[in-house]
């Protein structure tokens, strides 16, 4: 029951409307609304106005609730908590840790923000009205200390009994899953000495100048629902990285399929090497597809190149050859194909190499060409430094020099693409992909459109990046224990965020893109509105637009289900 009660701060007397409830058995009182002074409140009750109207964005955050309550997320958070020496679980600000990791996933999907941002983002929101009390308090502190209660170690725990409850209320299937790795750059102080996990490397959005964090993630083919993640040092390469989960990956998904027969892992050529495939050798039933750099198996090439023959993949006639060869002691099906687009890419991507080449090589012939040069080189350092400049994948195979001497006794040279090996480059070389795999039983076009869908791990890396939702950046956390956890409740954000629009799309024929879908839901907003006659405030929703209706139905966004029951105080 609802009352009023005063508090004085600095000399002054502030009302507000409070509510008492137990938690952990005792008493708590809980601020529900803020009234002001005495001279505020006969204010509002003699305003001659009809009252006041103010909407929030509900669509987005009662969605991920709902999806949440679903999931039980909250609870799967909390019995991994360690007890604190007084013999109960941490609360803070009136929240257990699962539920203060459950606002801060709200947040990263909604609005990626700092912790300290978060409630800036929050009041604009129904979440207070939704969950019914103050979240004022809710602040960076507030994020930290209870990050600080979530152990490394229970991280893999906590994601494996969410993934086996999505799995069985969704019915997802686990045929064929997609695995990659991808970084994200920090602006974590080189000095910095309070982690091990950001460090320099091959930063895939070129910040090469910064520390950056790893992470491998496994995801469903059909739903890019994220099944196994793992956040390692930025400076380890894929071969590596592949190795070191791999084990992890494949507990955790006999522990979540309990049968690894129908599974197939997807996996691109940067993770592959003569070790990893032993590895996978070595784990019974497991199925995959991979693929294998070209340059490694120039004979491969050659004799696919003789025996191509046509087949249809997605309407698009292309030439593949099929063959069983023994790679890295194992009998494997490869499947060599021909792609159009990659072809192009790499003719583009070597022209532009190319041009940035000659430039550095102009330079180096005009500084030899100078007579008032301070250093003269010999025919063998100079093609030591023309062969450094030029070297790179087909590049070094096209762009020729010649070393000669000048009239006035110097050294120099010229340099030109050798046109007839670029044309045979293109014709038997490049666009070629190398595909292996022990489903000796799939047919080349089901092992082609499985590697295909590589491209959609990439879309969920994407997501992640997307600085209106999802984002893992911004972070500022400088200690690998709390890098993991936010990672963690990043990658719970977009479980929760593919849960719900899989759920939308599958009934409720939704058709967009992820990042609208977030657009779409924010659109859906809650009305308070005050009445000057009985001074009460009424909530209800604004008209749902006409092609959200279906989704709103199929997510419970509705007037009767403004206050899901989903418990962010209590341990049980």
């Amino acid at each position: 029951m609802a009352s009023i009660q005063a508090r004085v701060s600095r000399g002054k007397k502030y009302w507000s409307i409070v509510e008492s409830r137990r938690i952990n058995g005792k008493p708590r009182t809980f601020i529900l609304e803020y009234l002001g002074t005495a001279e505020t409140l006969l204010q509002r009750l003699t305003n001659k106005s009809e009252g006041k109207i103010k909407s929030y964005t509900h669509g987005d955050t009662i969605a991920l609730i709902n999806i949440a309550k679903e999931l039980n997320i909250i609870d799967a958070i909390n019995c991994h908590i360690p007890t604190l020496t007084s013999g109960k679980k941490p609360v803070r600000d009136g929240l257990s840790v699962g539920g203060s990791f459950l606002l801060g996933a709200l947040g990263r999907a909604c609005h990626p923000t700092s912790k300290l941002g978060w409630f800036g983002w929050c009041k604009e929101t129904s979440l207070q009205y939704t969950l019914r009390r103050s979240l004022k308090n809710i602040d960076s502190q507030h994020f930290w200390d209870q990050m600080d209660y979530l152990p490394p170690e229970k991280i893999p725990l906590i994601e494996e009994e969410i993934i086996k409850k999505l799995i069985k209320t969704y019915n997802i299937k686990l045929d064929t899953l997609l695995f990659d790795t991808t970084n994200f750059f920090t602006f974590i102080d080189s000095t910095n000495d309070h982690c091990d996990i950001p460090q320099r490397g091959k930063n895939k959005q070129k910040r090469f100048d910064l520390r950056q964090i790893g992470m491998a993630l496994l995801v469903t083919r059909k739903e890019q629902l994220p099944l196994f993640h793992s956040s390692y040092r930025g400076n380890k390469n894929d071969i590596t990285v592949f190795g070191e989960v791999f084990q992890n990956m494949a507990k955790r998904l006999q522990n979540i399929a309990e049968e690894l027969t129908d599974i197939t892992i997807v996996f691109d050529k940067g993770n592959n090497s003569k070790d990893n495939f032993k590895m996978i050798d070595e784990t019974n039933n497991l199925h995959y597809v991979g693929g294998l750099v070209s340059s490694y198996f120039v004979d491969l090439i050659k004799e696919a190149n003789k025996n191509f023959i046509s087949i249809t993949i997605a309407g698009e006639e292309i030439p593949a050859y099929r063959v069983k060869k023994e790679i890295w002691g194992q009998e494997r099906t490869c499947v060599v194909s021909v792609s159009k687009q990659l072809k192009e890419g790499q003719i583009r991507g070597i022209c532009q190499h190319a041009d940035k080449k000659m430039l550095a090589l102009e330079k180096f012939k005009q500084q030899l060409e100078n007579p008032r040069g301070s250093k003269k080189l010999d025919v063998k350092d100079i093609k030591e430094r023309i062969d450094k400049i030029i070297k790179g994948q087909f590049i070094d195979e096209i762009l020729k020099y010649k070393i000669f001497e000048t009239n006035n006794g110097l050294k120099s040279f010229r340099y030109f693409i050798d046109g007839k090996t670029f044309e045979e480059l293109k014709e038997n070389i490049l666009g070629r992909r190398i595909l292996v795999t022990n489903r000796h039983d799939w047919t080349s076009e089901e092992v082609i459109m499985a590697y295909r869908g590589q491209a959609k791990v990439e879309y969920a890396f994407r997501n992640l990046k997307n600085p209106y939702h999802l984002a893992i950046r911004p972070q500022y956390h400088w200690t690998d224990q709390k890098i993991k956890a936010h990672i963690f409740m990043c990658i719970l954000s977009y479980l929760l965020t593919a849960a719900a629009y899989v759920k939308a799309s599958a009934d409720g024929g939704y058709k967009r893109n992820l990042n609208n879908f977030m657009e779409d839901l924010s659109t859906i907003r809650l009305t308070s509105c005050s009445k000057k006659k009985d001074n009460k405030i009424s909530y209800q929703l604004e008209e749902i637009p006409l092609a959200l209706k279906n989704t709103a139905k199929v997510l419970s966004i509705s007037n009767d289900n403004l206050h899901p029951k989903l418990n962010f105080s209590d341990y049980i």
